[in-house]
C-alpha cells in the first residue's frame, strides 16, 4: 500500500511539474531580457503571511461569536493591512529588466559564472536570484546571489556552476524572488535565458618524451617524430628538469605553483611540414584520458603561439575531414579546439 501510495504522489508531481513548465514556456518565453510586469510576477503568502491570515480569521470569528465591533474592527484593519502589503511588495519588484548572455565556456570541476545584468529606474529592495535546477545545488558554492538594496542604475549579479562532466550542458531557467516587505509575500519569477555551458575536458600534463606533434594529418604511419624535428623555439616538445642558468622564461609556471617540483620547457621547430595533434596518438585507452592530454597541449601550443591542427579521427589510418580542424594559432583557434574536444562524442 505504501509503495503504490508513494508512487501515486510521484505520478501526480511529475505531471504537474510537466504542465506548469509548459504554462511557464507560453507565459514566460525563452529571451535574452526580460522585464517584470504583472504578466510575469508570481505572488503568494510566506508560511508567516499564512500564520498571519489565521491569526487575522481567528480574531475576526471572536469578534463574530462575542459581536464585539472593536475586535471586529481591528480584523478588519489587520486584513486590509494584509492587502496594502503585497501590493508593495508587487510595486518593490516591478519594471525590474534583467539580461543576460546564455552561452559560457569552461573547464570541468571549475566553477562557472553566468553574469545577469539587472536594470532598475527606482530603488528596490531584497532581490534574490538563484538557478531553478535543483540538482545543480552545490554545498560548497553560494548557489544564491542577493541584493538587499538595488538603487537606480544597472547591477551585475555572479550565478555560480560548477561543471562537473565534459560537454554541452544546459542550465535552465533562473529564480528571481523577494520578500520586501516584512515577510509576508514572496514576490516571484521564473525567467528563462536559455543558459548553457560549454565545459571543455580538464587538461592533463604529459610527462617528458609523452608526446610530440605529428606531421600531416592524411599521413598513414608515424614512424617517427624525432626525423621531421630539430631543436629550435617553435613548438612545444617537453617538460624537463630546471638546471640552473637556464632562462626563467622557460620555467613551467603551472607546475611550481601546484609543488610538482621545478621543471622547464622544451621546444623543437619544424621541418615546413603543417603540424597536428591527434586523438589517435594520444597515451592511453580512456577516451576522456586522451582528450584532456589534447586540452593540455591546445593550451601549452596557444601560449608560445605554435601553428597547430586538431585531428579527432580515432584512427590514424582512416582520414575523416569532418573532425579535423586546420591548422592556425590565436585565441579563437584555441576556443575552436577546446570546443570540438568538449562536443566530442
Amino acid at each position: 500500500m505504501k509503495i503504490s501510495t508513494f508512487f501515486g504522489i510521484h505520478w501526480l508531481r511529475a505531471l504537474f511539474e510537466r504542465n506548469f513548465n509548459r504554462w511557464l514556456a507560453k507565459r514566460i518565453p525563452s529571451q535574452s531580457e526580460h522585464s517584470l510586469n504583472s504578466n510575469n510576477i508570481l505572488i503568494y503568502p510566506t508560511r508567516f503571511g499564512l500564520g498571519y491570515v489565521a491569526i487575522v480569521t481567528l480574531i475576526f470569528l471572536l469578534g463574530t461569536n462575542y459581536q464585539n465591533n472593536i475586535i471586529l474592527l481591528l480584523s478588519y484593519l489587520l486584513a486590509s493591512f494584509f492587502i496594502s502589503v503585497m501590493l508593495h511588495s508587487f510595486y518593490n519588484f516591478s519594471t525590474l529588466r534583467f539580461n543576460s548572455v546564455n552561452k559560457q565556456h569552461g573547464y570541468v570541476g571549475e566553477v562557472i559564472s553566468f553574469p545577469i545584468n539587472i536594470t532598475t529606474k527606482k530603488q528596490h529592495y531584497d532581490i534574490n536570484v538563484l538557478f531553478a535546477d535543483k540538482q545543480l545545488i552545490n554545498k560548497s558554492l553560494t548557489n544564491k546571489v542577493s541584493l538587499a538594496i538595488a538603487k537606480k542604475g544597472t547591477h551585475t549579479v555572479l550565478l555560480p556552476f560548477q561543471a562537473t562532466k565534459r560537454g554541452l550542458q544546459k542550465i535552465g531557467r533562473v529564480i528571481v524572488y523577494s520578500e520586501y516587505s516584512l515577510g509576508l509575500f514572496k514576490s516571484k519569477t521564473i525567467l528563462d535565458f536559455a543558459h548553457h555551458a560549454i565545459v571543455f575536458p580538464k587538461p592533463k600534463s604529459l610527462v617528458a618524451g609523452r608526446y610530440q606533434l605529428s606531421g600531416q594529418a592524411d599521413e598513414p604511419v608515424i614512424e617517427s617524430y624525432h626525423e621531421s624535428t630539430h631543436s629550435g623555439s617553435d613548438d612545444f616538445s617537453e617538460l624537463k628538469s630546471f638546471v640552473t642558468g637556464e632562462s626563467r622564461a622557460r620555467t613551467a609556471w603551472k607546475q611550481l605553483a601546484k609543488g610538482q617540483g621545478h621543471f622547464s620547457k622544451h621546444y623543437q621547430g619544424s621541418q615546413g611540414q603543417l603540424q597536428w595533434l591527434k586523438l589517435s596518438d594520444m597515451p592511453g585507452n580512456d577516451i576522456e584520458t586522451r582528450l584532456r592530454y589534447l586540452s593540455f597541449l591546445i593550451n601549452e601550443l596557444t601560449a608560445v603561439n605554435q601553428v597547430f591542427g586538431l585531428d579527432l579521427h580515432e584512427n590514424s589510418i582512416t582520414g575523416d575531414s569532418a573532425k579535423n580542424i586546420a591548422p592556425n594559432t590565436g585565441f579563437d583557434h584555441q576556443q575552436a579546439c577546446l570546443i570540438a574536444l568538449a562536443l566530442y562524442p
